[in-house]
């Protein structure tokens, strides 16, 4: 298991680029409209250290500044467990910030429901279609790591660290 730091937001790079962060799992990077000059291989490697999540990236577009250029980052379909897994975790969150307590055997819905939310969101991070992975692969890894760290967060101090998507 990757103990991943970056959760949710901007990071800076060393290159000067930042890297945007969504659940652990790096979603798109901006060239802060710098016209920074960097190889695409440095900066997939700055941001697979940064997340520890091997990465590639979609095609650059324009942003919101006139100078500002973005490209999603696209996780290796290689990584679609880890993806998973860090969903999980933050379903796990949710879950136990909206109703105090560990998902259990009366909360079946809550599994089923957001197993197939996370599914098709690392589906989409990885850039694979539907059927590309199967489906029911997962949802028991999924469940347990859910599972686990609702009792992890019900018996700790720590304050699951919600962000609005």
């Amino acid at each position: 298991m990757v103990n991943v730091t970056v959760q949710n937001g901007w990071e800076r790079l060393p290159s000067g680029f930042d890297v945007e962060f969504r659940h652990g799992i790096p979603v798109q990077v901006s060239d802060n409209g710098k016209g920074l000059t960097i190889t695409e291989s440095v900066l997939v490697e700055e941001i697979t250290a940064l997340g520890k999540l091997h990465v590639k990236l979609g095609e650059w577009k324009s942003a919101e500044d006139a100078d500002e250029h973005e490209a999603r980052v696209f996780v290796s379909g290689k990584e679609f467990a880890e993806v998973l897994r860090r969903l999980a975790l933050s379903s796990a969150a949710v879950f136990v910030d909206r109703f105090q307590k560990a998902v259990d055997a009366g909360d079946p819905d809550w599994d089923r429901m957001e197993y197939l939310k996370d599914y098709r969101e690392a589906l989409d991070h990885c850039g694979l279609a539907w059927g590309d992975v199967d489906k029911d692969a997962y949802v028991d890894d999924y469940v347990e790591t859910m599972h686990r760290e609702t009792r992890r967060l019900v018996q700790s101090t720590d304050t699951p660290l919600i962000e609005p998507e």
